[in-house]
């Protein structure tokens, strides 16, 4: 993922369909998977700020880091609904410009799709990590149906042409534990339509 001019039409969009999933049953996703957050906390790829209001009272405070100016506009915009406090950074996941070790929790929220390579977003994301910290984790993946992930190898280029980067075809709980974190609970879903956007991963790993 790098900082580039952004993707404007994209960010239109997902400003106006990420509430209307969120009252589909997402918010309910975005609070089961930020139950887990506690101490300081980075949020890469925080997109429009949708996580902002479902932060627990453990959370000290949220540094959000973006990088397309679109999505940050928003971002910041999103501040004042944050339950906790929070410092946003508009920045790519590799220089996010987080000290080594100084991060309790961090939260990818449908963002490993879009990164441009998502073993570094991965390994810059445990160097930020302290040790026994939490990465956690919701992102759709790679279908186990071989018919589905037929398709979404085929359509790969266009879909991410018209969805700001996204890839519909990674298996990232695999690259999650290729870059030695500890899986501790995962949780596999479809959610609501998503086309080739599915199925999901909602869950939580460690850094040893």
């Amino acid at each position: 993922m790098t900082v580039t001019r952004g993707h404007p039409t994209y960010a239109w969009v997902y400003a106006r369909m990420g509430p209307m999933c969120d009252r589909r049953g997402t918010a309910a996703r975005r609070r089961q998977l930020l139950a887990n957050a506690t101490g300081r906390v980075v949020e890469v790829g925080a997109g429009t700020g949708l996580n902002f209001v479902h932060y627990p009272s453990e959370v000290t405070d949220v540094r959000a880091i973006e990088p397309d100016p679109y999505m940050f506009r928003r971002l910041v915009a999103a501040m004042g609904t944050a339950s906790v406090p929070v410092k946003v950074r508009r920045a790519p996941v590799e220089a996010m410009g987080i000290d080594v070790g100084s991060a309790d929790t961090v939260v990818m929220s449908l963002v490993l799709c879009s990164v441009a390579d998502v073993g570094v977003a991965l390994a810059e994301t445990r160097r930020a990590l302290k040790h026994g910290g939490r990465l956690l984790f919701f992102e759709h993946v790679r279908a186990e149906d071989g018919r589905l992930s037929r398709w979404q190898d085929r359509l790969e280029r266009p879909w991410g042409l018209v969805t700001g980067g996204c890839h519909p075809n990674r298996d990232t709980l695999a690259s999650i534990q290729a870059q030695g974190f500890q899986v501790q609970d995962v949780e596999r879903f479809d959610e609501p339509g998503g086309m080739l956007a599915k199925p999901h991963i909602i869950g939580w790993a460690t850094k040893p």
